[in-house]
């Protein structure tokens, strides 16, 4: 089992992501007090797309991302081992959570410092944005939090465009494709 770990702090905001008004004519944008935010902790499994484990959690921290470690080692009881790729984030090199991974099947590696292009959740969290975050208004926080919800409820109705967006081809600075 291969994931990609991240965690993404969507705002709940009124955000206008481009309009066309005729000359002359007025557009009134519905806005939203206040900016709450949504943390989700989550996992994409490097090989099926539609395999996301999404924390909704107070904080993203050391503590959440040991939850959430836990609901992959669940998912997964019969896997040797759980590899999981992320950034470099400090609570990922949280000592309690390095004394609790080296006691599981999980198996921590860590990207490059500044390459969130390496990181394929990264453009899951992107999609998430464009299908769901800049594209509909939310009135208050619970509308915003179950839109989120509902997209990963609902993941696999997105499996065709998230084949073809989160592939495991990288490209490196000198032309090569790697694939794993």
């Amino acid at each position: 089992m291969v994931y990609f770990a991240d965690g993404v702090h969507p705002t709940h905001n009124s955000r206008s992501t481009y309009a066309w008004i005729e000359k002359g004519k007025e557009f009134q944008q519905p806005t939203v007090s206040g900016r709450d935010r949504v943390n989700i902790n989550g996992l994409l499994n490097a090989y099926d797309v539609t395999d996301v484990i999404a924390l909704d959690c107070e904080c993203v921290n050391a503590e959440s991302t040991k939850e959430l470690y836990e609901l992959a080692l669940k998912k997964h009881p019969n896997a040797k081992n759980i590899y999981i790729i992320s950034d470099n984030v400090r609570y990922y090199h949280n000592k309690e959570l390095q004394n609790w991974v080296e006691d599981n099947r999980i198996k921590q590696i860590f990207l490059p410092p500044y390459s969130p292009n390496l990181n394929l959740i990264e453009r899951l969290w992107k999609f998430l944005r464009k299908k769901v975050i800049n594209t509909g208004f939310y009135r208050n926080k619970t509308e915003f939090r179950d839109a989120i919800r509902n997209f990963f409820d609902n993941i696999h109705t997105y499996k065709k465009e998230l084949e073809s967006l989160l592939t495991l081809n990288f490209r490196l600075i000198n032309s090569q494709t790697i694939s794993f």
